[in-house]
This record gives structure tokens, sequence and C-alpha cells, in this order.
């Protein structure tokens, strides 16, 4: 039987990854970590070890002990916890990466864990190969469509998203009346949006977009249930997040939340007229 390892953080995607693998006939090794991979986890794959954050080496030992040569890296980390110790148990190789580290932006970090993996022949897929069907598509996702305005928004949040995705600091803006009212940083974007209702600041249109140079085996944009409960905290009113590259997991449960609220949700391409886009019904 053919294997595939999943490194598995938190939220629903790695359960759907662990399902779309074992549909194909895989054999499937996850490495959870508690406090963040559901436990859910547990009967959707044939094994399971639990680490904990840092533990490099012992990962990849497992992974190898068990054929392992292509592994799939899903589900949200925060960056924020990587800096707070005493969720961290690091080992020498965990260490010795950390210490040829040439910054801590995302892409960084992720890479060189990549780089790890590879040096011991396992490979990092790119999850939209496992996640084609959770992949958003272009148009209006919901029963409400966004106004005239708020189309204006979200094309002026398109460019603000993308250049902040561009210096690695977020994929997530959250923006009104052509201003700029919250940036996704290290907080990730549920506290991004959640900082919105804090400014009390009513209306946001929240736009997600993936960075210019976005790596699909890691980091890929993400968006679901949770994301609109920030929202409906937050007062924001429009989701658009960027078609074909990013993740809604959970989507007959976030369409449905968006409806119940009153939200927009809709798939947007990285170039070209609005236009095109809002006329694009995927009710």
């Amino acid at each position: 039987m053919t294997r595939v390892g999943i490194i598995a953080g938190a939220g629903h995607l790695p359960l759907h990854i662990a399902d779309e693998a074992a549909c194909r006939g895989y054999r499937v090794v996850a490495i959870a970590f508690p406090g963040f991979t559901d436990p859910a986890m547990e009967s959707r794959v044939n094994e399971i070890f639990w680490l904990k954050l840092g533990q490099l080496d012992k990962a990849i030992s497992i992974l190898k002990s068990r054929d392992i040569e292509r592994v799939v890296m899903a589900g949200k980390i925060e960056k924020s916890n990587l800096m707070r110790l005493w969720n961290l148990k690091p080992d020498r190789r965990a260490l010795r990466m950390v210490r040829s580290l040439e910054d801590w932006r995302d892409d960084t970090v992720l890479e060189a864990i990549a780089d790890e993996l590879l040096k011991d022949g396992i490979v990092v897929d790119e999850i939209t190969s496992w996640a084609s069907r959770l992949m958003a598509p272009l148009g209006v996702l919901t029963r409400k469509a966004p106004s005239d305005q708020q189309w204006k928004d979200i094309e002026f949040g398109r460019r603000m998203a993308q250049g902040v995705g561009d210096l690695d600091i977020g994929q997530t803006v959250v923006v009104k009346n052509a201003a700029v009212l919250v940036v996704e940083a290290i907080e990730g974007t549920d506290r991004a949006i959640r900082r919105t209702g804090d400014l009390g600041i009513h209306n946001g249109v929240v736009v997600k977009m993936a960075k210019p140079r976005q790596d699909m085996r890691f980091d890929v944009p993400g968006v679901g249930p949770a994301t609109v409960d920030s929202m409906i905290e937050a007062k924001a009113k429009v989701l658009a997040v960027e078609a074909g590259k990013t993740i809604i997991t959970s989507f007959g449960e976030t369409r449905l939340k968006a409806d119940k609220a009153n939200i927009s949700v809709v798939g947007i391409a990285a170039y070209g007229p609005m236009s095109t886009m809002r006329f694009s019904d995927n009710h």
C-alpha cells in the first residue's frame, strides 16, 4: 500500500487531507501536536504520533521508520506559538536549523523544515494536490452579493493584501472606504479580523490573498467557519478570497453561517477587473 505522512497543525484541513488520502488508498501516518491538532485525527489515520513542537529529528525518524517518502504539511500553527518557549521542546536538529535561519518569516521557517525533510528523502507535497475540492471558486458564493462600494473596497483591498503578502507580513487586510483598518501580522487572520471590532469600526471588508510568490507546499491561504465567526464578532460584512489559491474548509457550514449573518463571500482573481467576478454566480 502506498504511504503518505501528514504533519498536522490546527483546523479542519488535516482531517480533510487524511480522508482524501484514505479514499485514494494510502496508508496515512500523522505527526500531531497536543493543543493544536484536532483529536479527531486519531480516527482518520492508520498511525498517529503526538509530539511537542520542535521535535524535528523524532518526527523525521518516525516518518523514515514507516517508509514515508511524501508528506503534506497541513493546518496552521501560528508563528507566535514558536516564540513561546513553553510550547517548544527543540531537539538538536531543530536547534541547528533555527540557528541557520536568516529571519523568522513564515516562508523562511517552513522552507527550512522542508529542506530538513528532504535531506532524509522526504518530499513535501503541494497542499493543492490533496485539497483541490476545497479551493475557492470564482464569483459570489453566498446569497448576498457585495454592494458597488464594497466591490471598490475589494479591489482596493486586493492591492493592499498583495503588497503585504509580498513583504511576507500576512495575507489578510480589512478595509473600508478605501482605507486600511487592519493588517494581519503574527496573530493570524481571525484575531486580525476581531481587532476591527476593538476599533469600533463596523461593516469592514476582509480580503485574503495568496502571496505573489506563494509556495503552495505550505501556508496556503485558508478560511472557514471560524473566519465567519470572527467577522460576526467584528461586524464585518464581506469576505473576499483569492479563487483557486484559497482553501475553504467546511464550505457548507461556512456559507450557511455567512448567509445567516448577511455576510457576502466572494472568490476573486489575483488580477483583472472586478466586473468579471461580480457576475460569476456560484450560489
